[in-house]
């Protein structure tokens, strides 16, 4: 999605240690901004990224907590 007007009126919708998530009142752009990249989506492209992302870290954090039963279970007892 393309701004349809010359630049953005952006404000900050969220903040962290990673990136700002910014918001365009005047043409309904999302503005992600990292420190090497900076992506433009419509409000549906942006929910359907954040649900992406989530699925994802849902699935690494289960992933994360199998291994580290499974590490757990081989240790010895001393």
């Amino acid at each position: 999605m393309t701004a349809s007007h010359t630049s953005c009126n952006c404000f900050v919708v969220a903040s962290g240690p990673v990136g700002q998530i910014l918001a365009c009142p005047d043409c309904g752009t999302i503005h992600i901004a990292l420190p090497q990249v900076s992506l433009r989506l419509s409000p549906d492209r942006f929910r359907d990224l954040s649900i992406t992302v989530a699925k994802a870290q849902h699935l690494l954090d289960e992933a994360r907590a199998q291994l580290a039963e499974k590490q757990a279970g081989t240790r010895p007892l001393h």
